[in-house]
């Protein structure tokens, strides 16, 4: 019972709320005043949070003296949850590609062409790599470089086969975030070593070669660390 609390709680439901709307799914309807002492909701409280799990649409009110309650099916309810999590993630993704789209203009205080084997460098010396929207290929480029004792945490663009290496944390991601470049989408790749400082990987569409570049400005990595958590923890926030 505690573990379904805490879980409908991560959905958007308070402790009350979920406490009622669980009491409600063993019956077909009851009333305020039974399902207070069913629930454990306090008879103060029980009428405002019946109240809100109407309006989220958690339950059904029907008429009479006394009013009764019946809980909306689970199937209609996480329906629901799923397809606006489903709108808030494409929101998301278009502000991110607008975002991605304007990063020339906006972030132009870099340092350029740092390049593949510099990045390997780097990677070498790190203690925590993070890498968000990774490809294949660029991981196959990547492979060697990391310390045997690094945490290594890697969000892979949608669609791209993950490494087989077991000291990796690997997730895919759930948000495509691209750049613009000769008029073509291509994966846009943040490399975060040590959690401060944070590189771009970029792959020109017609020479096939690899831009990386080195955020110096403070406010651009924290773009970087925020989209990165925004989408490691996406699924956790589904759940």
């Amino acid at each position: 019972m505690e573990d379904l609390v805490e879980k409908l709680q991560k959905v958007g439901l308070t402790e009350y709320e979920a406490k009622a709307y669980l009491s409600l799914l063993s019956d077909n309807v009851n009333s305020a005043s039974k399902l207070s002492e069913k629930s454990g909701v306090p008879r103060t409280k029980i009428y405002a949070v019946l109240e809100s799990l109407k309006e989220k649409r958690w339950i059904r009110v029907y008429s009479g003296a006394p009013l009764l309650f019946q809980a909306t099916k689970p199937d209609e309810v996480i329906g629901r949850i799923r397809d606006n999590f489903g709108d808030f993630l494409e929101s998301i993704q278009k502000t991110l590609n607008t975002e991605a789209t304007e990063m020339r203009d906006k972030f132009v205080i870099m340092k350029s062409d740092v390049g593949l084997s510099s990045l390997k460098e780097e990677v070498g010396k790190a203690k925590t790599v993070w890498i968000s929207n990774a490809t294949e290929e660029l991981m196959k480029k990547l492979d060697g470089a990391f310390r045997d004792d690094a945490e290594v945490r890697v969000l892979m663009y949608p669609g791209e086969r993950a490494p087989k290496n077991e000291n990796f944390v690997v997730k895919e991601a759930e948000v495509k975030i691209v750049s613009i470049i000769k008029n073509k989408e291509v994966p846009s790749v943040s490399v975060i070593l040590e959690e401060d400082r944070t590189f771009t990987v970029r792959k020109d569409p017609v020479s096939d070669k690899y831009r990386v570049d080195e955020m110096l400005y403070d406010e651009c990595s924290q773009c970087f660390m925020e989209w990165y958590n925004l989408g490691w923890n996406a699924d956790e926030e589904a759940s």
